[in-house]
């Protein structure tokens, strides 16, 4: 079953498991999507790779969470995204402790950005050929990472996610950065149909008595 909906003149999709029912309780996938998918009909972002793939696996028993942005970058709408996963969280029907941030691309960028502003959600996050500050890598010292970029990517420079992730290690967290050798900047493709990646994410879950654990 898929909703969807809109939050401030932005629309997002939810996607719910099979047999969901609105009384038990379920991790959370938030998915950003890149640059080429910008646009305002959910009906692309459906057919969205990433957002296929990351559906298809949704036997493992997640809630998929994909806001659809419509203009220049996902910065300019990123309030707007926190006010829509925090609804979300305040449902009633999602595990607090298994909450995942993943996007490629531009938004390889947001979640990077997303889990910044609030970390204290997190049990881990997976960003795909994107870029952060890593000035605020501290805040993400609490927040397992699993990074990943194509060394032949000519759009990002695959040194912002190598940043990134020394920033997190350097700061005391634990971030991982997989690198593709021979891929360009779709490395997503990769990620996304790799059974192993959403073993290690969904095998993350917030310690309860962690800072921030509402």
């Amino acid at each position: 079953m898929i909703e969807e909906k809109i939050c401030s003149g932005l629309k997002y999709l939810i996607s719910y498991p099979a047999g969901f029912r609105a009384d038990r309780k379920y991790p959370l996938v938030v998915f950003l999507h890149g640059a080429g998918t910008r646009c305002d009909d959910t009906e692309v972002l459906k057919r969205n790779n990433c957002f296929v793939n990351l559906q298809k696996r949704q036997e493992r028993g997640y809630i998929l969470l994909a806001p659809l942005c419509g203009v220049h970058d996902w910065n300019e709408v990123m309030q707007t995204v926190v006010g829509i996963i925090g609804g979300v969280l305040e449902s009633g029907f999602v595990d607090r402790a298994r909450v995942y941030a993943t996007g490629n691309s531009m938004g390889g960028y947001g979640t990077w950005e997303l889990a910044a502003i609030r970390p204290e959600w997190f049990a881990a996050i997976m960003p795909v050929c994107g870029g952060g500050i890593a000035a605020f890598a501290q805040r993400l010292a609490g927040v397992p990472v699993r990074a990943f970029h194509g060394l032949r990517d000519t759009v990002v420079d695959p040194a912002e996610s190598l940043q990134m992730a020394k920033a997190v290690n350097s700061a005391g967290g634990r971030a991982e950065l997989i690198l593709f050798p021979e891929a360009e900047h779709n490395c997503w493709d990769a990620v996304y149909s790799d059974e192993s990646n959403y073993d290690w994410l969904l095998g993350c879950s917030r310690a309860e008595d962690l800072p921030g654990r509402e």
